[in-house]
């Protein structure tokens, strides 16, 4: 192994170790207070939707949300939120590559998952549509569906469970916890083909 090989496996070695974990937006990681309620910086704020952190305060006031971001809050985890208006739906949460998930258990390597979200698509939900009771009717609950239904998905990758994993019955059982929670009931999460 040559000299610059050995530097850059050292490099890589380096860049992998646990060294938090959390959620990062807007090049930040997300400050929570005493309830999991995420705090954010003016940086945040300045870099992301305001239906992106409404929608993910709504997530974390749930029992579900909080269950989530305890375990992410611990070292060895980190989700990393991406806006893009050019994603096709609300959210998305790409599936991690296989050694991420086979290191799923352990604390020592940082595991990064990534939720890409689409806040204009949000937007959308802004009075221009007048739909029935459980299904979201503001930009914030249209973000709080996609943060629960990509956050769910990260946490599977987490465990090390891969795609697909919609039909499972745990899945399900949390989906619908989550969903009630917010007050949309009506929204289904099932696979997309």
């Amino acid at each position: 192994m040559t000299f610059g090989a050995a530097i850059l496996l050292l490099a890589g070695a380096l860049l992998t170790e646990a060294r938090g974990g959390g959620f990062v937006l807007g090049g930040e990681a997300v400050q929570f207070d005493a309830e999991l309620r995420p705090q954010f910086s003016e940086r945040q704020v300045l870099a992301s939707a305001a239906s992106t952190r409404a929608g993910f305060a709504r997530w974390a006031s749930t029992a579900e949300g909080k269950t989530i971001i305890r375990r992410f809050l611990e070292p060895g985890r980190e989700v990393r939120i991406v806006e893009s208006n050019d994603e096709r739906g609300l959210g998305r949460a790409p599936q991690p590559g296989f050694a991420t998930l086979l290191a799923a258990g352990d604390p020592k390597t940082l595991k990064v998952y990534v939720v890409i979200l689409n806040p204009a698509l949000a937007d959308e939900y802004r009075g221009s549509r007048t739909p029935a009771l459980g299904w979201p009717r503001t930009p914030a609950e249209a973000m709080s569906v996609a943060w629960a239904a990509e956050m769910l998905h990260v946490d599977f990758y987490a465990n090390g469970v891969q795609l697909p994993h919609h039909d499972r019955n745990d899945f399900q059982r949390r989906w619908r916890a989550v969903v009630n929670a917010l007050g949309l009931p009506r929204v289904e999460h099932g696979t997309v083909e």
